[in-house]
């Protein structure tokens, strides 16, 4: 919304009180609340501070309470802002979608996209390739989620997520990208130290490294591929970590065996400080999707990077070492 339009809601003092109460204010309560300050919100809705400041003390005089905890360093919504932000927001994101209406019909891609990812993937797939999205669109305001936890579409502000499970929920599409090949792995000094197992019943005998997964609980099993057919093993774990990074790293110390998706440890075997073991029983247990809500019309700026991650994957080629 243009500065000029913004301030006349706020530049009269002799105005009736609900005048405060318009969709510019609402918008700059909305963005205050999000990014912390009214300093940050401003830049974002091309404002002075003070102006946006002076909107927010509107709405709270119009509605007789405090929507915001401010501090030197940062604001926070208090229990009456919570309450319109969660009505506010809507309106926030209503009046974006209408001033996108007339870019996206001159072909412009722009807007905020809100993608949520596992961790591992977020680090090692999402952020190049996020990256290179921006460079093609540079109007598109990106916020990426990194966690385990698998957010839900309907209780979470998201425009696409990057899910190893394809979801029930039959409002939301979910793109196939690719499937995820387990390796197992350990460093050169273990096997030094406990020998190399030749089979996965082996495993039984050696030192392994388990991924408790976060959101659940549950250890993760050993996953290999015998004769045609998906075998899965739950050895007794030597230890145990919530985080695959921690994982991969505890393998490098020597601390035993470990299976993670070969992404997070292509360098470290093209580095040597972790070899490859039973590698004619890999398998490729887990693949990744894309998902979004089902709908007729996207937005341009979610249609273009749908588009732009499916090519992407297309032209990924992996690597032969790790087939």
């Amino acid at each position: 919304m243009p500065a000029v339009a913004f301030e006349s809601f706020i530049d009269s003092k002799d105005k009736p009180l609900n005048r405060a109460i318009t969709p510019a204010s609402l918008l700059a309560f909305v963005r205050s609340a999000e990014v912390g300050s009214f300093a940050a919100a401003a830049k974002r809705l091309d404002l002075s501070a003070p102006a946006v400041g002076q909107a927010v003390q509107r709405l709270e005089d119009a509605f007789g309470v405090m929507l915001l905890n401010r501090t030197t360093r940062r604001m926070t919504l208090t229990a009456d802002g919570r309450l319109l932000y969660e009505r506010a927001r809507a309106l926030s994101t209503e009046l974006d979608d209408l001033a996108r209406l007339f870019e996206e019909s001159r072909g412009v891609v722009s807007g905020p996209l809100r993608i949520s990812a596992p961790v591992g993937i977020a680090r090692r797939r999402v952020l190049p390739l996020v990256a290179r999205f921006i460079a093609e669109h540079p109007a598109v305001e990106v916020s990426i989620d990194c966690s385990d936890a698998v957010r839900d579409f309907a209780s979470n502000p998201l425009d696409v997520a990057f899910r190893l499970l394809r979801p029930s929920d039959s409002t939301v599409v979910a793109r196939r990208l690719s499937r995820l090949q387990a390796v197992t792995v350990a460093a050169p000094e273990y096997l030094a130290n406990y020998g190399t197992p030749r089979d996965p019943r082996a495993l039984a005998r050696h030192r392994c490294i388990v991924y408790r997964h976060p959101a659940t609980g549950e250890l993760a099993p050993l996953l290999f591929r015998v004769r045609g057919r998906e075998v899965t093993t739950h050895p007794a774990p030597s230890i145990v970590l919530n985080d695959v990074d921690a994982a991969c790293d505890a393998a490098m110390l020597g601390l035993g065996v470990v299976q993670p998706p070969a992404y997070y440890v292509s360098d470290h075997l093209a580095s040597g400080r972790l070899v490859q073991i039973l590698a004619r029983f890999v398998t490729a247990p887990w693949t990744l999707y894309l998902c979004y809500p089902s709908a007729k019309h996207l937005p341009r700026r979610i249609r273009a990077f749908v588009d732009f991650t499916r090519t992407e994957f297309d032209n990924v080629v992996v690597s032969p070492a790790l087939r």
